[in-house]
């Protein structure tokens, strides 16, 4: 990890991470650096994942093990679930060998949780077959999941990946894709200033944007709308068709910072 450490501070020399702009510019700047220069190395994925910690940011990897093994002309390979032999893999020896080679620089990764993603849609693959991703994973992974307790583990890495990006709390703004209930008076493509963001919990007094029955990440939105009205809005902080700004994102435009977001 040192050494990937230093790899980072000579790719950084100079750059400004102090603003949250700056360390998104920053780590764009990692990632080029390791799609041009490490897109073949097993440290390279363990380069972003460090380079996203210390940043700050979403990690992104490359896939470094399919960049490594060419996939031979002739390969086929054939995935499938029989109701009596349960999964089956077949191929021929050139699928086979393909798969072996994936594997064994799949061994190498120093990252635990590396993983390959065989698509059903592309070669190897032919007929009526499923795709298949496998992982490389550490020690720990196995010792949970003969405990039972994979899952736990999984949303545990999940929670501290998120816990270094920006939370919920600290939207700003928002936009939408498309419009609103017509009661609504939001405009598609138009960036609102978000005045609050509390919780959902079950109010039945505002309207909702809907998105599905699950309200575990409905939040509610006081916004100024098109009347020049006060207005509060339940929102899913996952639903594609809206846009959530950060301060850093109002800082990119010239003379507009948090404190004059629209």
């Amino acid at each position: 990890m040192e050494e990937v450490d230093h790899l980072i501070d000579r790719v950084l020399a100079g750059q400004e991470a102090e603003s949250e702009l700056g360390r998104v510019r920053a780590y764009r700047l990692c990632v080029r650096y390791a799609e041009e220069q490490l897109s073949t190395s097993h440290v390279c994925n363990l380069f972003l994942l460090r380079a996203a910690e210390r940043l700050g940011q979403s990690p992104m990897a490359v896939p470094v093990v399919h960049n490594r093994v060419p996939l031979p002309e002739g390969a086929r390979l054939c995935f499938y679930y029989h109701e009596e032999e349960g999964p089956v893999l077949v191929g021929n020896a050139d699928g086979l060998s393909y798969v072996s080679n994936l594997c064994r620089e799949l061994a190498l990764s120093p990252l635990p949780g590396e993983n390959i993603v065989l698509d059903a849609q592309y070669e190897p693959f032919v007929g009526d077959s499923e795709g298949l991703t496998i992982y490389c994973e550490s020690e720990d992974w196995f010792d949970a999941a003969e405990q039972g307790n994979e899952d736990a583990l999984v949303a545990q890495w999940e929670a501290e990946i998120e816990g270094r990006i920006m939370t919920h709390e600290e939207i700003v703004a928002v936009q939408f894709a498309g419009p609103l209930q017509s009661s609504v008076a939001l405009s598609p493509r138009k960036i609102y200033r978000v005045l609050e963001l509390t919780p959902w919990e079950g109010r039945k007094d505002i309207q909702r944007k809907w998105f599905r029955n699950e309200t575990e990440r409905v939040r509610v939105l006081e916004l100024i709308d098109d009347d020049g009205a006060h207005t509060h809005l339940g929102v899913d902080l996952d639903d594609p068709d809206v846009t959530f700004f950060y301060p850093w994102h109002l800082d990119q435009f010239t003379g507009l910072d948090s404190s004059t977001a629209p």
